[in-house]
């Protein structure tokens, strides 16, 4: 099921890359956060976190997307303040790679995608991250 969803996931981020891109690029000119991550969720998973900013059912696109960052996914214990620094040593620059979280009944997971191509990039330690 995870190759599924990451296959869904790169479809849809082809859909709305550049409004990702454009997002990071604010929270993290807004001192929001360095670290921005978006949330990809299908209507199946209720999770709350973020800010809804892509609903599906607008962009005919697989998941909605919210807009968060890592100090929200370690507020809410997605991300355990313990291993905040394994994140951080994993996350990629932000100026060419979106971070995604992305959640599935079976499977949630985050994966790094390049705003330039179609390579799908995923944290090497993901093991300690969950």
């Amino acid at each position: 099921m995870k190759n599924e969803a990451l296959q869904i996931l790169h479809k849809d981020f082809a859909i709305c890359k550049k409004f990702l891109q454009t997002v990071s690029l604010a929270l993290r000119k807004d001192g929001v956060s360095k670290y921005p991550i978006f949330v990809a969720l299908h209507e199946d998973i209720d999770l709350d976190i973020g800010v809804p900013i892509i609903r599906s059912e607008e962009t005919g696109t697989y998941f909605s997307i919210n807009a968060s960052h890592l100090e929200d996914f370690v507020n809410k214990k997605i991300i355990e303040k313990e291993k905040a620094e394994i994140f951080i040593s994993n996350y990629k620059d932000p100026e060419k790679f979106c971070c995604i979280f992305f959640s599935e009944p079976e499977v949630s997971s985050f994966a790094f995608i390049p705003y330039s191509n179609d390579t799908v990039w995923e944290p090497k330690n993901r093991e300690q991250l969950n």
